[in-house]
């Protein structure tokens, strides 16, 4: 809940000293929040498809949810974040230019 109500703060106030840890526990609450609504799904709807495919496809999720993991540290501690790499979707290519400067 506290991550829901700082990420509305994390953008207004970007860039700031709160993006950080704002763009740390998104980067990982987002990732596992996706991983347990996939689980639900995998566990209502493959048994339907194949009992066998259970396993193999929890061991896919558990997978894609390690390299999102991953690669969303990898934007927050190398990169600028995924405050301001949202927020340069709506800038434009000039200013996104001048901010790497």
């Amino acid at each position: 809940m506290l991550i829901m109500g700082l990420t509305p703060l994390a953008f207004a106030l970007s860039p700031s000293i709160i993006n950080l840890p704002v763009d740390l526990l998104l980067g990982l609450a987002l990732p596992l929040h996706a991983h347990i609504g996939m689980s639900y799904v995998i566990t209502d709807y493959v048994p339907k498809l194949s009992k066998g495919l259970m396993g193999p496809a929890r061991v896919a999720l558990l997978g894609l949810t390690g390299v999102t993991t991953v690669g969303l540290l990898k934007v927050n501690i190398m990169g600028e974040g995924m405050t301001e790499t949202v927020k340069s979707l709506w800038r434009g290519k000039k200013a996104v230019e001048d901010r790497r400067k």
